[in-house]
């Protein structure tokens, strides 16, 4: 009798694994399908087709329902994607009524006082606007603009919440307000994506709107002229980099690598006469010296860059080149492979330049080795050579 129960319990827990076994499959093949019609969405959204979209976005909605239930973070977000479908598709009534649904599953199963939060309100404020209800849409980028200030915050997103409370002001009548809150829209953009960015200068014109509404002819004309410096500016190759900066230790180095990245880039790509090349040249000069993320050595043949002013453009391209390709692989110091890379990196900067600053016999030498099939060889048997100065001075 014993035995029996004991078979019949076995029998019961392997079946009940088999199940399990069974439902995790399923809940996999589910996730599948659902990641399937994220893709087919997406790609239907890209074409214009936002019925066909919005189509495919609720089934996958009904699955992730399913599989995790409404507060889940992926569904809200979906949700929200799809509030953005109706949107597009000039269904602005359902994209209100969807979006109203999403913030009140985010706020009660994630957070009412996140950045997220912040920008589903802002949606739905600019949902409200194109139905005209700019009572309801001020009050909300209001709210939206509340959070970002309590999270002292500055990102693009802030600028565009300014923006459509700029906007929300300007049809309620509210003439400073709309000027107050454009002017720190564009301070904001200015910061984050820079002044030549398509993004500020096509957002001045609604300065300008502002400034006229309120009968401010001078200032008007200021932001005109404004919009024609940078237009030209612009199309002569200004870009917006960071200033150049005193780094007082590596964590702060560490926060502006993607600076120093940008700063290397625009070096690397233009002539030693472009209008921003003194700025990045400084700004990779400072930080390359306080980084701890790189570590650029200059060995017997390379230090001859840093002997004469004529040199110190490729002093600085090396130095780029090196820190590019450090942070690119995260390597401090590069293995064989990647000192080839960064040297090739240096000629092709140098040789563009090179009726500019005069020719620099070193990079001549490794230009004429590369056009033999020679360079390679050498720069590996320098690599070499380096590191072994560099393991022993330590």
């Amino acid at each position: 009798m014993k035995m029996n129960r004991l078979l019949w319990l076995c029998v019961a827990l392997i079946s009940l694994l088999n199940f399990n076994s069974i439902m995790a499959q399923n809940d996999e093949i589910t996730q599948q399908q659902a990641d399937k019609l994220n893709s087919l969405t997406f790609k239907l959204a890209k074409q214009g087709r936002y019925e066909d979209a919005i189509k495919s976005k609720e089934r996958e909605l009904a699955i992730l329902k399913t599989l995790y239930g409404e507060r889940d973070r992926s569904y809200i977000k979906e949700m929200g994607y799809n509030a953005k479908l109706y949107y597009r598709n000039s269904q602005p009534v359902e994209a209100e009524n969807t979006m109203v649904q999403v913030l009140k599953l985010y706020a009660e199963s994630i957070s009412g006082r996140d950045t997220l939060y912040a920008t589903y309100l802002d949606n739905l404020s600019l949902y409200q606007a194109s139905q005209n209800k700019y009572d309801d849409a001020f009050t909300n980028s209001k709210r939206a603009l509340e959070i970002y200030d309590s999270l002292k915050i500055d990102s693009y997103d802030l600028a565009v919440v300014l923006m459509h409370l700029a906007e929300a002001s300007h049809y309620k009548g509210l003439k400073q307000d709309a000027l107050k809150y454009e002017i720190r829209s564009l301070i904001v953009t200015k910061k984050t994506l820079g002044e030549h960015s398509d993004e500020y200068i096509n957002e001045l014109p609604y300065l300008k709107k502002y400034y006229l509404e309120l009968d401010d002819q001078k200032n008007a004309q200021r932001i005109d002229e404004t919009i024609s410096r940078l237009q030209e500016e612009k199309k002569n190759g200004y870009e917006d980099l960071p200033e150049p900066i005193e780094f007082k230790s590596v964590e702060e180095c560490a926060a502006h690598n993607d600076d120093a990245l940008k700063c290397i880039a625009y070096y690397l790509t233009h002539t030693l006469n472009a209008p921003n090349m003194n700025q990045a040249a400084q700004y990779i000069l400072n930080w390359s010296t306080a980084s701890g993320d790189v570590n650029i050595l200059f060995g017997e043949e390379l230090s001859v860059l840093a002997t004469s002013q004529e040199n110190l453009p490729y002093f600085i391209g090396f130095s780029g080149a090196y820190s590019y390709y450090s942070l690119l692989e995260k390597k401090k110091i590069l293995d064989e492979d990647l000192f080839i890379k960064a040297i090739d990196a240096l000629l092709a900067f140098y040789e563009p330049n090179s009726k500019l600053s005069g020719k620099v016999d070193l990079l001549e030498k490794y230009l004429q080795l590369k056009e033999k099939g020679k360079l390679e060889k050498h720069l590996r048997k320098t690599y070499q050579k380096d590191m072994e100065s560099y393991n022993k001075s330590k």
